[in-house]
Order: structure tokens, then C-alpha cells, then sequence
């Protein structure tokens, strides 16, 4: 059996818990963040659990590491000096771009439609109108955060539309989620006004 090395950095961690839904056994979950169960703090906010695990409890390790969305997971093969997933990110042979897009030359319509995005102060909502033919709404969706709402156009609904559509979608609901927490107007496609 390997002896393996998990290293956790708990400043880092946001909560998600992937890592506790993939290995139940090395992950606690504390509120907001999770904890290494066992883990020994080796400085702040550092943490190590070193131990002989089967190849299933070694793959089932590496698997928490992987789905940690801040990589704040990491896990050595102390037998063998190897990395099986490191925390450290690389940018050897990395392409570095200078994003640029100028939205009155290169904006294109999606054929399948458009959104309609509007705020409801009085509810807390966000209101998301769905048009395959100009101003006939096919779909509306209602709800408190961005999330839900384009977790159920995307997976519950399946709207099919471009990448960049579901990109612009994201980027409205979060200035409406904003503007209802904020209190100020929300206006599709304008910058909000502080």
C-alpha cells in the first residue's frame, strides 16, 4: 500500500464541498468551508494527512483532489516522490491573449433567439424571458439568484443556443442579481449606475 501525503489549504477552500461529495471519508463538512479529518495543521491554514491507503482509497483521494474548484487540494506519493495532483499550477507552454471584442462590429444574433431580463424589487426576483420570434415569449424562468436561474435554462430547460449567448446570459443575471441587492435600476445591457 502507497503512503500518500494530502495537503489542504483551508484559507483557500470556498465551500463547495465537491471533495466531501467524492470522498466522504477524508472530508468534513464545517459551515463554509470543510475540513481534512486527521489533517494536522503544519502552518496557517496548511494542512497534512499522511497515510497507507489501498489503490481504490488512493484513486478515491485523487478524485477529491480534482473536483476542488480552487485547488486547494493536493496529493504526493511519498513512496515514490510523485505528485498524483498537485496544487501548484503551471504555465509552462501557456498562450497568453489580450482579449478585445468590439460589440457594434462583432455582435451577431442568435438565430434559436434572445433574452429578456427584468428585475422584480418587490419579489427579489429575476424575471428571464425566452424569444424564438420577436416579442413572443416561448419560455420564462423566475428566481432569486443567477445560479438557479441558468442552472434550470441550461440542464432543466435545454435551451439550445450559442456558448456566447449562455456567456451573456450569466453576465445579466449577475448585474440584475446585483442590482436588486444593491437597490439600484437594473437595465438590460447597460452598466449598472452606483
Amino acid at each position: 500500500m502507497p503512503k500518500i501525503r494530502i495537503e489542504f489549504d483551508k484559507a483557500t477552500c470556498i465551500g463547495n464541498k465537491a471533495c466531501l461529495a467524492m470522498d466522504f471519508k477524508r472530508w468534513k463538512d464545517v459551515g463554509d468551508k470543510v475540513d481534512l479529518i486527521g489533517g494536522k495543521e503544519v502552518q496557517k491554514d496548511i494542512f497534512i494527512l499522511e497515510g497507507d491507503y489501498s489503490e481504490d482509497e488512493v484513486e478515491t483521494i485523487v478524485e477529491g483532489a480534482k473536483v476542488c474548484p480552487v485547488n486547494a487540494i493536493g496529493v504526493r506519493n511519498l513512496g515514490t516522490g510523485g505528485e498524483l495532483f498537485q496544487r501548484k499550477i503551471t504555465t509552462e507552454n501557456m498562450k497568453e491573449v489580450k482579449a478585445k471584442y468590439d460589440d457594434r462590429k462583432e455582435f451577431v444574433l442568435d438565430p434559436a433567439g434572445y433574452f429578456l431580463i427584468k428585475t422584480n424589487p418587490k419579489s427579489k426576483e429575476i424575471e428571464v424571458a425566452f424569444c424564438r420570434e420577436p416579442n413572443i415569449v416561448s419560455l420564462k424562468v423566475t428566481g432569486e439568484t443567477p445560479i438557479e436561474i441558468y442552472q434550470t435554462i441550461i440542464n432543466k430547460e435545454k435551451l439550445k443556443i450559442r456558448n456566447d449567448h449562455y456567456a451573456y446570459l450569466g453576465r445579466e443575471l449577475e448585474k440584475a442579481y446585483i442590482a436588486l441587492k444593491k437597490g439600484v435600476k437594473y437595465i438590460q445591457d447597460d452598466e449598472l449606475e452606483f
